[in-house]
């Protein structure tokens, strides 16, 4: 038996469409059942979407202080906020699914693996 998360691997990055945050926004729906308002995104570079994280990640969830199951996790690149990954218990240990951009599809990775691609944790989070 897998584990949910094996549906979304793999899955094309469109940017606007089915990028980090619709992933998240779509596990959101999914497996949790909660309906996330996630904010237009389009044409948005790496400013824009770090305006929109630091705007509004307090209203859509509450930070927690460990990575909870099929919840999300802020990202930083390069120093700033830009990136939401949805986090995965998987064969004992915390796994983060995202969209990954430079890969050009969803992946799912070793929390303790992030930096290998550029990334660092800002927060683990839960969807209000």
């Amino acid at each position: 038996m897998g584990h949910w998360s094996d549906e979304y691997v793999g899955r094309d990055y469109v940017p606007g469409v089915a990028d980090c945050a619709a992933l998240a926004g779509c596990v959101a729906a999914e497996v949790l059942g909660v309906a996330v308002p996630l904010p237009g995104r389009e044409g948005v570079g790496v400013f824009g979407r770090n305006a929109l994280i630091c705007h509004h990640a307090p209203e859509l969830a509450e930070r927690v202080a460990e990575p909870l199951e099929a919840q999300p996790v802020l990202l930083e690149s390069r120093g700033r906020l830009q990136h939401i990954g949805v986090m995965c218990w998987l064969s004992g240990e915390w796994w983060v699914l995202h969209a990954d951009e430079g890969a050009g599809f969803v992946i799912r990775q070793r929390l303790r693996d992030l930096r290998v691609r550029g990334y660092q944790v800002e927060g683990f989070y839960k969807w209000r």
